[in-house]
């Protein structure tokens, strides 16, 4: 089945998009803040990884985001939770009622999504359907496709609903489809993984900064330990609201299982691309999306349920100190998301915010 797909914004994962869906054959349109950003006015591209090499250029290579979503089967965002606050409320003004909204990963935007548009279906995946990396102006190399993408919506149950997964489907045949948005936004991985990294090596970024490699030199088997321990605290957390089905363990990344949400040598090709090679700042999407938006959001939960999650903690009051900001005040809380009651929040997951 080919569709309409639109793709929002720049970096990564929106090159590895529009690659991926022009490769497939689908209709493709990308919108971009600033069409100045394009290496060809044309939006055209050239790509190699996983799914090979060529060349993909979008029906439409667009900065008005109306004319970009008008008539789309299907709205692709793999941007950034620091920019959901910005994009989601101008999305909320263009959308049409039926049209379907994902965002990969999301942090349970699909809550503030169907806040503002009950219409629209709005989906979230629970990690980046790709690992890639733009590696010049109109470049991309993608040496990771997942394998296993959990992904759900709000409302998560409805012919709309069907319709809207549907088609998110027909863009990522990897597709899993979880209970609702809830449950989509407790399986990424991102606040299991980055929090560790830069909580370990702090002193490391600052002091060393463009010499360390916080991918090679910072990810030893103490901070995969603490990985996977934060990691449990979500898995736990899940079992403590009853949410069905799987649990999608990070382990599955590191030990080669069928599993997980990338294929069983999908470590191993990240690791061979010498892509993630990579100096980060204390100013990085690690802080301001896995830890103030991802991390912040998992504790939020855990404190309105009642349920212990004392790794989360220590590691949002160890950044708190270090980086002199409350996470609590600065990041992604439930009270912000107007959420008081999570029984009441799961059904209308379930049924629609309408």
């Amino acid at each position: 089945m080919t569709i309409t797909i639109t793709v929002l914004g720049g970096g990564n994962g929106s090159h590895a998009a529009v690659a991926d869906f022009c490769r497939a054959g689908h209709t493709v349109r990308w919108w971009r803040r600033n069409a100045a950003d394009w290496a060809d006015p044309s939006g055209r591209i050239t790509y190699s990884g996983d799914f090979g090499q060529g060349e993909a250029v979008p029906e439409l290579a667009t900065d008005d985001l109306a004319a970009a979503v008008d008539g789309a089967d299907l709205i692709v965002a793999p941007l950034p939770a620091t920019v959901q606050d910005d994009l989601v409320p101008r999305l909320a003004e263009v959308l049409q009622s039926g049209q379907a909204v994902a965002f990969t990963p999301g942090t349970f935007v699909s809550w503030i999504g169907a806040g503002l548009r009950p219409d629209v279906v709005w989906l979230e995946a629970g990690t980046l359907p790709y690992l890639a990396r733009i590696t010049a102006p109109g470049e991309v190399k993608i040496p990771v496709l997942a394998h296993r993408l959990p992904v759900g919506s709000i409302p998560g149950e409805g012919p709309a609903a069907d319709r809207a997964h549907e088609a998110f489907a027909a863009a990522f045949p990897m597709a899993v489809r979880v209970t609702d948005g809830f449950d989509a936004a407790l399986t990424n991985w991102g606040p299991a993984i980055h929090p560790p990294l830069l909580v370990h090596n702090l002193g490391a970024i600052q002091s060393i900064g463009d010499g360390f490699d916080i991918h090679s030199e910072g990810s030893s088997p103490v901070v995969k330990r603490t990985m996977m321990a934060l990691d449990g605290e979500r898995m736990s957390l899940r079992e403590a609201l009853s949410i069905e089905g799987e649990h999608w363990p990070l382990a599955t990344h590191y030990d080669k299982s069928p599993l997980g949400m990338y294929p069983p040598d999908g470590h191993d090709k990240l690791i061979a691309s010498n892509l993630w090679r990579e100096a980060i700042s204390l100013d990085h999407r690690y802080l301001h999306e896995d830890v103030l938006c991802g991390l912040v959001l998992n504790a939020s939960i855990g404190r309105l349920a009642g349920h212990s999650m004392p790794v989360s903690e220590s590691i949002l009051t160890l950044i708190g100190v270090a980086l002199d900001i409350d996470p609590f005040t600065a990041g992604r809380t439930l009270d912000k998301l107007g959420i008081t009651d999570l029984a009441a929040t799961r059904e209308q997951a379930r049924t629609g915010r309408g």
